[in-house]
Parts: structure tokens; C-alpha cells; sequence
């Protein structure tokens, strides 16, 4: 419900003529508002500060506006080591959810992605794993950012598992072991280990990053499927 009521709140501030973004939402939520939004007369975009991201904000505008994205910061920890840790004592210190993207691990530390000023509670003293940390608001291009390309690939079936071991070089056990632990989503949902994806569909694999099937172009003679991917590293 969340997802379909940021949606209306997008698609009529666009609609009225003015450029509105969400909090940062999970991928499934996300998905739903960008679903929701997509109509005549208005642009929409999603990001999280780097290729690949899990958390992104929505960002609706007319059409006739130029690019629009949201304001986005990070929050840069060195020497931590527990980005969970890190995240939960942000929280608990009175961080809205909504005001934080993604934890980057990265340069000896941790990176926070954050609305843009970042709020003030994020800014005070925290304690994770037993010592005291301080936080430097450092530009979002500085997170290691991730690589994206495209990829055409011939593959026996468009099945989530044998695409993701084709997107980021890895095996298709190991993807489907990604799967099966429910850190796959296909279009926002957790894909299942039959999963097939279409073109235009989007996947989303925790630690890896993203792809999106551009085009599928049909069986060679073998039976094998050609298609193009766009990969989104983390």
C-alpha cells in the first residue's frame, strides 16, 4: 500500500507540474512506485547513488523538465567494518529509515548513503561494536562506484539462475544457491528457483548488483537463446 500511495503522491505533483521524490525504498517498494507512476506527461527515475544500488529514491517530474534526480549524500565511517552494525546504530539513534540508502563498504570503512543534507542524528557520536565513531559527509560520487555494461550472451533458458551466472561471472550453482537463500529478486519479488525472466525485466542479486534483459532475439539451431543484458556491478 505504501508503494501505491508514494505512487499517486509522484504521479499528481508531476502531473501539477512539479518535480516530488520518496524516501529511500526497498527494491520491491520501489519497483511499485515506478510502476505506478509511469504515465503519460511524466518522467520518472530511481537511484542510490551508484549503479547497482538496493535502496533508491523515486524522483517523478514532467516530462518537459530536464534530468531530475534526488539530492544524495554519504556518510563515510572509517574503520568500521560492520556496515549492518553501523546501519542499526544509525537507527537506533534516531535515524528515519527513510533518509538512508545502501551501507557501502569501501577505503578502510563504511559509506552510508543519505538524503542530501544528511539529517542531523546521523551526524552525532555512535557506538558500534563497542567503540565510538564519528561520521564525514563526503560527496556520493566518492562510494566506490559500480561498473555497468552490456553483455550478449547465448544461453540454454532464461531462467533467473543460468542469466545471473552469465551477468556477473559467477557459477550457476553459486547464483542459485543466491536464490534459493531468497536474495534474488525478480522485479522487485524474491525470484524462486524457476524463475524466468522476460525482456525489459529487471533482477536484483544482493553483493552482486543488477542486470536488466534488454532483448532476447530468439533460439540459435541448438536451442539456445540469444539475448543482451545491462549489468549494473556494486
Amino acid at each position: 500500500m505504501k508503494g501505491v500511495a508514494h505512487g499517486d503522491a509522484l504521479r499528481e505533483a508531476a502531473l501539477g507540474g512539479r518535480v516530488r521524490s520518496t524516501p529511500f525504498l526497498e527494491p520491491a517498494e520501489a519497483d511499485a512506485v515506478l510502476a505506478a507512476t509511469r504515465v503519460a506527461g511524466v518522467a520518472v527515475t530511481a537511484w542510490g547513488g551508484y549503479p547497482g544500488a538496493r535502496r533508491r529514491v523515486v524522483t517523478a517530474r514532467p516530462d518537459h523538465v530536464p534530468e531530475a534526480i534526488a539530492a544524495l549524500a554519504a556518510l563515510y565511517f572509517p574503520d568500521v567494518v560492520d556496515a549492518d552494525g553501523l546501519v542499526v546504530a544509525l537507527r537506533v539513534g534516531g535515524v528515519d529509515p527513510g533518509a538512508l540508502g545502501d551501507a557501502v563498504t569501501h577505503a578502510q570503512g563504511v559509506s552510508v548513503i543519505c538524503l542530501d543534507p544528511p539529517p542531523a542524528a546521523a551526524l552525532e557520536r555512535l557506538r558500534v561494536a563497542g567503540a565510538d565513531v564519528d561520521a564525514e559527509v563526503v560527496p556520493v560520487e566518492r562510494v566506490a562506484s559500480g561498473r555497468e555494461r552490456v553483455l550478449e550472451a547465448v544461453v540454454p533458458a532464461l531462467r533467473v539462475d543460468v542469466l545471473g551466472a552469465r551477468a556477473f561471472g559467477v557459477s550457476r550453482s553459486y547464483f542459485a544457491k543466491g536464490v534459493a537463500a531468497g536474495r534474488v529478486s525478480l522485479n522487485g519479488r524474491t525470484a524462486e528457483g524457476r524463475s524466468e525472466a522476460r525482456e525489459g525485466d529487471e533482477v536484483w542479486a544482493e553483493g552482486l548488483g543488477r542486470f536488466r534483459v534488454r532483448t532476447v532475439k530468439g533460439e540459435t539451431r541448438k536451442g539456445n537463446v540469444k539475448v543482451t543484458l545491462e549489468v549494473e556491478r556494486t
